[in-house]
């Protein structure tokens, strides 16, 4: 019961992650819309942006990698 409960909250983890990078893009993109090609975009948000998708992705895998576990042990407990 502990394991899906914790596969819960890593897939709540997860979408919380995703929300918050499109909102996190969406107010960037909401500063720099009236300076587009007028100033050059700064390098580091697309560091940022990199971080974000990076971030995203190993939640992903942890989310995946908790619920797979969780399945396991549910499995064997069963056939036991």
């Amino acid at each position: 019961m502990k394991l899906i409960v914790l596969a819960i909250a890593a897939w709540v983890l997860t979408g919380l992650i995703a929300v918050l990078g499109v909102t996190a893009g969406a107010t960037v993109w909401a500063y720099m819309e009236p300076v587009v090609d007028v100033v050059p975009e700064p390098a580091t948000y697309f560091i940022a942006a990199a971080a974000g998708f990076l971030a995203l992705f190993l939640s992903l895998v942890v989310s995946v990698g908790i619920t797979v576990h969780a399945a396991q042990c549910n499995a064997n407990r069963n056939a036991l």
